[in-house]
């Protein structure tokens, strides 16, 4: 991983970065944490580049209802004087991706002190941010250090661990689909980034008892994975290895909960259910023979492109705009020829579909690892309601260009 940037990962780490700061000469900083990572490590950061009689801007946000969205990164880039300052995230996702635009759209740099193993996207050069209605994946630019307290990271809530775990567990599901939107759509692929996320994934499953008991050595394997998932992403230039089906689906969640102003679910949370469903639909093309597969395809209905956008605007009249603006994969495949032309593709790689689906663990396993960890396993957990598990399921393909296994579901009538 020191390919990338400087990582520690240990019991000094506030050390390493006074010396990283001495060797670079930085001498000015804007801090940024919330209310409960400040209480557990921001205070210490801020305490130790005070020490050295550095310029410190220290921005505490309130952690109440807090998103990477325009309020918040109003409220960083207005603690900023424009003066060039080395900017330093002190928190999990949310202070993460704040501080990960606001210093990329400032022109400055940033390093990470993670606090908690919530999310797999602290060395990704994306930003995940909520743009007025919509939640979309924003290149910024990943941190030039990362240093992780490990004492922090073993304190830290366990609902914030399953959560993290939820997020790395999806890359079994979200590279396998990746794969296959390789294979099916002829999606750009690199063999080597999806050997490296599909790792990140199992390495998770391997030391899941380790995690159960915040044991360091497993929790900071977890770590690992979580930094790897995210340079799959940086060196593949978008999220598309770890970021599948099921994260679309959760993506549609929380934008359902934002809208409503209403708190609670947590990105890791969502992906982790969402991976689940994911599973049971891989684990029902598991089952299926070439032949089955011909037969379903036959019976396939695609709907017009103008009731597919009459739908999207009926059901989230919110992103549809931006949805339809897109042309996701589904309203092309209203097209008789290129859904002929698809078919054709699906039956010709079958073999290797089936392949790239065998690394998808049975549904009762990742439910199993989650539910170990004290997270939630169902949509009803998540709070999330029958008619937003709809949706999501039906209108989460439309998100990004991904070949998904929802996609694949749907073709088969599931």
């Amino acid at each position: 991983m020191s390919e990338h940037m400087p990582i520690m990962i240990g019991n000094n780490v506030i050390e390493k970065f006074v010396e990283f700061c001495q060797k670079n000469q930085y001498e000015k900083f804007l801090i940024v944490a919330d209310e409960n990572t400040a209480r557990v490590l921001g205070d210490r950061v801020c305490q130790a580049v005070k020490q050295h009689r550095w310029d410190a801007v220290y921005q505490v946000l309130d952690p109440e209802g807090l998103h990477t969205d325009g309020t918040t990164l109003t409220r960083v880039l207005s603690a900023y004087d424009a003066v060039p300052r080395l900017f330093v995230a002190v928190g999990s996702g949310t202070i993460t991706d704040t501080v990960r635009f606001t210093s990329h759209r400032s022109q400055n740099q940033f390093v990470s002190f993670p606090t908690a193993a919530s999310v797999d996207a602290y060395t990704s050069e994306n930003a995940s941010v909520t743009v007025g209605h919509l939640k979309g994946s924003i290149y910024c630019h990943a941190p030039i250090a990362i240093y992780t307290d490990l004492p922090t990271i073993c304190a830290s809530p366990k609902f914030l661990t399953a959560s993290g775990f939820g997020d790395l567990i999806s890359k079994l599901t979200s590279s396998s689909d990746w794969k296959i939107s390789y294979l099916i759509w002829g999606s750009d692929f690199d063999e080597a980034i999806y050997a490296k996320a599909l790792r990140a994934g199992q390495r998770a499953a391997e030391v899941v008892d380790g995690i159960c008991t915040a044991d360091p050595e497993s929790m900071a394997a977890m770590m690992e994975g979580q930094f790897a998932s995210g340079f799959c992403m940086a060196d593949f230039g978008n999220s598309a290895p770890a970021s599948g089906g099921e994260h679309h689906i959760a993506h549609i969640w929380e934008m359902m909960f934002h809208w409503g102003e209403k708190e609670g679910l947590y990105h890791g949370q969502a992906v982790g259910v969402a991976a689940i469903m994911s599973a049971e639909w891989y684990q029902r093309l598991k089952a299926l023979s070439c032949k089955d597969a011909e037969d379903l395809l036959k019976k396939t209905k695609i709907p017009p492109r103008s009731v597919q956008i009459a739908a999207v605007e009926k059901n989230l009249p919110q992103i549809a705009e931006e949805l339809i603006g897109s042309d996701p994969i589904y309203m092309q495949l209203s097209d008789p020829a290129k859904f002929k032309r698809i078919c054709e593709r699906i039956l010709d790689r079958w073999d290797e579909i089936q392949a790239t689906a065998a690394n998808v663990p049975e549904p009762s396993a990742i439910r199993a690892w989650i539910k170990s960890l004290g997270g939630p396993v169902t949509p009803q957990e998540l709070s999330v309601t029958k008619e937003q598990v709809e949706i999501a399921v039906d209108y989460g393909l439309y998100l990004r260009e991904r070949f998904s296994i929802n996609i694949i579901r749907k073709l088969f009538g599931w």
